[in-house]
């Protein structure tokens, strides 16, 4: 039922929240994408899954698109138009994560909008999604990680306040011309009318006069403008010249140019400059081919294949070998059989199933594949150390999930589908979060592998 005003007059009902933030940030999609080609990027992916009814009702969307909005305000520098019940959910969906209850941790997530460090936030916000997944959220290692990030948020650089929102342009008022009143009232006479069209004719030449020195400014400025160019063009053309001297050994130079530098050096600068931007270009794939491969497997759990994903997780609660026992029971004959024939006949019989299955496939596929490819980007950079954290933190991610759903295959995971060399990049990331979030000692031993036997 539509809202009413005091009035009693049916009014609009008031976008959700994620929609209004969506659309604020769209009235700047020009700047944005000036002054953060990668934000505006991520902008435009959130706003095409928007548009899907089953994504956009997800809490970890609607949390991606408070952030990316907290991020809008700090590039543009001031506030976007909100209502108060929007930037109230803005608040608290990019100051949270689901099951977080740490409190240290929930204070760190609500500090990022004061914190002028991309790298920083994303550790904070990433590390805020790992402790909220663990039953136990006060151990030693996280206690050390919340004050690595303690420490580094207060040597960071703050954002500078954010101006209110701008005013919305107001319209110029423009005044049309008044055309000569073809009705007049009875009783004028003629020597009115005479001294009207004087005025009028007055109006006119000095309309004329105006238009004549208007041109002649134009005219005037026309010139200018191409005397300008022809310095600029005889400026540049005198730069090259001196370049193909110095080059070719022709005529000296002159005393206040720069040496000339060897053209074996320069060809090797621009190699360099090449290879750097081919190597960020692979590096910001990559990281948008891991989160579209992270959302699209989210996308199905939490959506069609909810029911049997949490059969299945129900399951590896009670085997002793938890997910990777029930995932091999899954085939025929096997322990599980019977989960493994609900999720083929789901694949054949459910559409939506099916669909959100291989939309999570094919994007973890293509994740693995540029994965391959960044090892050798990241082994040749100056922030190698950096960049690995980075993609550790969401290899590790993207294997959790991977490793608990299951491949068409019987008895295998989705992590087994994409390449060898990727799997098992993924599948170290995994092992090593786990081994920092599980406490050493004679109580947290892991079990012994089974024998191949």
């Amino acid at each position: 039922m539509a809202d009413t005003d005091p009035s009693g007059s049916a009014q609009p009902p008031r976008p959700p929240a994620t929609q209004e933030m969506l659309d604020a940030t769209s009235r700047y999609a020009d700047e944005i994408r000036e002054r953060n080609p990668q934000l505006a990027d991520a902008i435009t992916i959130l706003r095409n899954e928007n548009t899907e009814p089953l994504r956009a009702n997800q809490s970890d969307f609607q949390r991606s698109i408070a952030r990316m909005t907290e991020d809008v305000e700090k590039v543009l520098g001031h506030q976007l138009p909100l209502s108060e019940a929007a930037r109230s959910d803005m608040t608290r969906l990019a100051g949270s994560a689901p099951g977080l209850e740490n409190e240290r941790m929930i204070a760190l997530l609500q500090s990022t909008p004061t914190i002028n460090n991309p790298e920083l936030m994303r550790d904070i916000r990433t590390t805020g999604a790992e402790v909220a997944r663990q039953s136990d959220q006060n151990t030693d290692h996280i206690r050390d990680r919340l004050d690595h990030l303690e420490h580094a948020v207060r040597q960071a650089d703050r954002a500078p306040p954010l101006a209110p929102p701008p005013e919305a342009p107001k319209a110029e008022a423009t005044t049309a011309p008044t055309s000569a009143r073809t009705d007049r009232p009875e009783g004028a006479d003629a020597s009115t009318e005479g001294q009207a069209g004087t005025r009028q004719d007055r109006s006119s030449q000095k309309g004329q006069e105006e238009a004549t020195r208007t041109q002649e400014e134009a005219r005037a400025q026309a010139a200018a403008q191409q005397a300008n160019q022809q310095v600029r063009q005889a400026t540049v053309l005198d730069h090259i010249n001196g370049v193909v001297r110095n080059v070719t050994g022709g005529a000296a130079s002159a005393p206040w140019d720069s040496a000339p530098q060897p053209f074996a050096g320069r060809l090797a600068a621009f190699e360099s400059q090449i290879r750097e931007g081919r190597d960020s270009n692979g590096l910001q794939n990559a990281e948008r081919a891991g989160r579209a491969a992270l959302d699209a497997m989210e996308g199905f759990r939490a959506g069609d294949g909810a029911t049997i994903m949490n059969r299945i997780a129900s399951a590896a609660r009670s085997d002793p070998e938890g997910m990777s026992g029930v995932l091999a029971g899954m085939r025929d004959g096997g322990r599980y059989q019977d989960l493994r024939q609900q999720f083929n006949t789901a694949l054949v019989e459910e559409k939506g199933f099916a669909n959100a299955y291989d939309k999570a496939s094919e994007a973890l596929a293509k994740y693995g594949e540029a994965r391959t490819g960044v090892e050798q980007i990241i082994a040749r950079r100056p922030d190698a150390a950096n960049l690995t954290a980075k993609f550790q933190q969401l290899d590790a991610e993207i294997g959790d999930k991977a490793e608990s759903t299951p491949s068409r295959r019987e008895g295998r995971t989705s992590l087994e589908d994409i390449s060898k060399q990727a799997a098992e990049i993924i599948q170290k990331a995994v092992e090593a979060v786990k081994s920092f979030f599980t406490p050493s000692g004679p109580d947290n031993t892991s079990r012994p592998s089974p024998s191949p036997s």
